[in-house]
């Protein structure tokens, strides 16, 4: 290992604090989201699933779209740290509005937590897609990447189960108004979704090869991709 491909502690530290974000949304929606939706904002079973099923199609096609778009952003801080720093105020913002009841009817509640969701969604993947990238491009060096990803899974795990275990705290504090209760803990929670993207973007630096990186013109296509991906047995075994 080179001096140049040894990566600092606090290096380290603010990549893996990156993903906070991440882990403490997709670790709030799963525990609590289907619940809120039912049994506060008061959706029907039916249509609160909708939601999850549009989003989760959304998820699918966005994620190769961003990853396509990261490949060719060109700026002097990189190709991946921009959108961090773009999408941490968005993403935080979405998540707090997913939380919120407005005044509306049930139809325009499904289509108000529909849009707001389908937002979330993009702005998680124009987060975590380029943050996930950002692994491989801080340092060429194998053991140095396999610690950066043993601390962003520390960050994650931690993350993860600090958000499920004090969301249901707060939410208690409000057993007159759950509304306001999940209102606030909403927003205590979107500060904290955003505030890890800009210690990782300030913390961090893509080296020279990552900035000047070029996509290959001559690699397969989308579908061509696909083709490739879904002819692999040990894929598809594992996809299943």
């Amino acid at each position: 290992m080179t001096t140049s491909d040894k990566l600092s502690t606090k290096t380290k530290l603010a990549y893996g604090a990156g993903d906070l974000g991440a882990a403490i949304s997709s670790a709030i929606n799963g525990f609590f989201l289907l619940n809120f939706l039912i049994n506060v904002a008061g959706l029907r079973p039916g249509m609160a699933g909708n939601v999850f099923l549009i989003v989760k199609i959304w998820d699918a096609v966005n994620d190769p779209i961003v990853g396509w778009l990261t490949d060719r952003t060109i700026s002097k801080f990189g190709r991946r740290r921009p959108w961090l720093l773009i999408a941490a105020i968005p993403f935080g913002l979405a998540f707090f509005l997913q939380w919120v009841v407005p005044p509306l009817g049930e139809t325009g509640l499904f289509w108000y937590y529909l849009v707001v969701a389908l937002l979330l969604d993009t702005f998680f993947t124009a987060v975590n897609v380029p943050y996930a990238a950002l692994t491989a491009e801080l340092t060429q060096d194998y053991d140095e990447r396999t610690r950066l990803s043993s601390v962003r899974m520390s960050f994650s795990i931690v993350g993860g189960v600090l958000a499920a275990f004090f969301h249901g705290i707060i939410v208690s504090q409000f057993p007159q108004d759950p509304k306001l209760g999940y209102a606030v803990s909403a927003a205590i929670w979107g500060v904290a979704i955003a505030v890890p993207c800009f210690i990782t973007f300030f913390g961090t630096k893509e080296p020279d090869f990552a900035i000047n990186a070029k996509p290959a013109e001559d690699g397969p296509g989308f579908v061509e991709g696909l083709r490739i991906a879904f002819s692999n047995k040990a894929f598809i075994l594992v996809t299943v």
